[in-house]
């Protein structure tokens, strides 16, 4: 991934999104707009949709729909490793799950005679927090 870095065509503000993105992930466009403004308070949310549409179409970053109607952008999957989600549905937290259960997946896949070109998992529930209210 990081040679496919190389070409793309970065401004200050295209890399201030994407240090934040790497920093924090599962961010939706307002999110990233109000962290990228600590660092420059110039820039607008049209800055943000375009990099994040930028960054897209080079699939350095990519989005995931959590059930609230909008995106959230995180990297890539070639940079962050093929991972899940839990979902609080009352909360909206987000964590990211590490596990082998995605390559087993994938291993099953294959041993099927099936081509993985992408895998994803979202689990909605409580998280603890919200499990105990």
């Amino acid at each position: 991934m990081e040679r496919a870095w190389k070409s793309l065509r970065m401004t200050p503000r295209r890399e201030i999104i994407l240090e934040i993105l790497r920093e924090h992930g599962h961010l939706d466009a307002y999110e990233l707009l109000e962290l990228a403004r600590r660092k420059d308070p110039r820039i607008s949310l049209a800055t943000v949709y375009r990099s994040l549409a930028y960054f897209r179409e080079r699939n350095v970053i990519q989005g995931r729909s959590f059930g609230e109607g909008h995106s959230h952008f995180e990297m890539h999957d070639a940079e962050t490793g093929t991972h899940a989600h839990f979902i609080c549905t009352r909360c909206g937290a987000v964590r990211e799950v590490q596990g082998t259960f995605i390559r087993d997946m994938e291993a099953l896949a294959q041993r099927e005679k099936f081509r993985v070109t992408r895998a994803h998992l979202d689990l909605f529930g409580l998280c603890e927090d919200c499990a105990s209210r």
